[in-house]
């Protein structure tokens, strides 16, 4: 039976918002989600390290390429720190703790220390292991031609000496004090930066890190990212 001209338009509209309506789900389906919540900074880019060379608490060399193949979360300070590097170390002890079972292998934790004159790979070892032997310590030995630098300024560190060791011509002076700030880098298996977590009370006199936010916002970066 012959469709009427009326019929048949109607027809045609009918056939035409199918299609506009499955074009439209295809494009939902297809856009890529939201970058998850997180306290702190994710980047959407991650942001490669420029080459470093630096030393472990075993004494062995690290640098660019043993960041590579896992994921890292590192933070900083120095091991005569009297409240806040303590605090921090204890709460990402907590953060490995609570991993789940199948990803405890996939996530490093990474202590770097900002006091070479002080923190010895030997002083890295016996500090880190008040915490989880399984922690990377890291500094960097004198006169290493500051190949050190490219890692604390590609992750954006900030800390101070005063009065600076460096700059006297005698012995360094012994009762300098460090400040430094608080921060932690998540790295990815490329080894880039991918994401900067910040504390919880980043105004206070000592600010820290939430076991359960920390853990909460590595694991929505790692299922944004896939």
């Amino acid at each position: 039976m012959a469709l009427s001209p009326r019929r048949r338009m109607l027809l045609g509209f009918a056939a035409a918002n199918l299609t506009i309506a499955a074009v439209a789900i295809a494009l939902l389906l297809l856009r890529p989600a939201p970058p998850p919540h997180i306290q702190g900074v994710l980047l959407e880019q991650p942001r490669a390290l420029p080459d470093f060379e630096l030393v472990d608490q075993w004494g062995e060399r690290f640098d660019n390429s043993d960041l590579r193949g896992e994921w890292h979360l590192l933070s900083y300070g120095f091991t005569t720190c009297p409240d806040i590097c303590p605090t921090t170390l204890s709460q990402l002890t907590s953060v490995a703790e609570r991993l789940p079972a199948d990803q405890k292998r996939e996530l490093r934790f990474v202590f770097y220390s900002v006091d070479h004159r002080r923190d010895t790979p030997a002083q890295l070892a016996s500090y880190l292991a008040f915490f989880d032997r399984e922690f990377i310590g890291l500094t960097h030995r004198e006169g290493n031609d500051d190949r050190h630098l490219p890692f604390e300024r590609g992750l954006g560190m900030t800390y101070t000496l005063s009065p600076d060791p460096a700059a006297s011509d005698g012995p360094p002076f012994p009762d300098y004090q460090v400040a430094h700030g608080v921060t932690l880098y998540l790295i990815n298996p490329a080894g880039e930066l991918q994401a900067i977590f910040k504390p919880d009370n980043p105004s206070s006199t000592q600010p820290g890190f939430d076991p359960d936010t920390v853990l909460r916002d590595y694991l929505a970066i790692r299922n944004h990212l896939g």
